[in-house]
């Protein structure tokens, strides 16, 4: 597999990063914090912050920013694990412009749609200029903007597959998390669909289930799900796994 596409499927498994910007308090200092992201439909991280947050200040006076992504499973040798550093110039969205990722955002961190009631919180695209990517022996170099396409051919269609799955097809969504996962949640959801995989939540916690194949369009999407629960149901149907 080649750095660009381990690197971007690495991007969309994960939830959060170190959103880094030029501290505004102590001037050639750098500022870092922990900050959730989805990918919005052109592929570009999407953040949601307060006004009131040091880190939005900073952006204010200096939209140059990175995003440092890992895998908090690697935490016992966190320098052997993928981790990668998004270099990007922060852009405020209007509320027009954040539309369907503002809702894709909402849908992976549900107790953000909360925010905007108590709080001057708004959504941030962090467009690249570079990434810098780590993955192991062999795949560890830049990647230019122009070498990497995050973009969701499935965006348009997103919203409508996870309402259809979450409502006519829960049991199917239970199924993933139970058999893929070892989990069997009392609450599962489906939260969003992109080529590489589908993401869910169970009990609230943060599941990414990748497919076989890429799936770049609503078809190759729905035998993607088709085949990931034959599979599922297929072992837990067995005799052996029954037995």
């Amino acid at each position: 597999m080649s750095r660009t596409r381990t690197a971007s499927e690495f991007l969309r498994s994960c939830r959060y990063g170190v959103l880094g910007t030029q501290s505004r308090s102590v001037p050639g200092y750098p500022f870092g914090s922990v900050t959730p992201y989805v990918l919005g439909a052109a592929g570009q991280p999407v953040i949601y912050i307060s006004t009131l947050a040091e880190h939005t200040r900073n952006i204010t006076a200096d939209p140059h920013v990175s995003l440092t992504v890992f895998d908090p499973a690697d935490a016992a040798d966190p320098q052997a694990g993928t981790r990668l550093t998004w270099l990007a110039k922060a852009r405020a969205l209007t509320t027009p412009e954040a539309g369907p990722d503002a809702e894709r955002y909402y849908r992976f961190f549900p107790a953000a749609r909360a925010y905007a009631n108590t709080h001057d919180f708004s959504f941030y695209t962090l467009s690249m200029v570079r990434l810098r990517f780590i993955g192991g022996f062999g795949k560890i170099g830049w990647i230019e903007a122009n070498e990497i396409d995050l973009a969701n051919p499935l965006a348009d269609d997103e919203a409508g597959v996870v309402e259809h799955m979450n409502n006519d097809h829960h049991d199917a969504v239970v199924t993933y998390c139970r058999h893929y996962f070892g989990h069997q949640p009392r609450d599962a959801t489906l939260v969003g669909a992109d080529p590489d995989g589908i993401d869910l939540l169970a009990d609230g916690v943060a599941l990414r289930l990748p497919f076989a194949a890429r799936a770049a369009s609503v078809q190759a999407l729905r035998q993607q799900l088709i085949d990931l629960l034959r599979v599922a149901r297929g072992v837990e149907s067995s005799p052996v796994s029954n037995a």
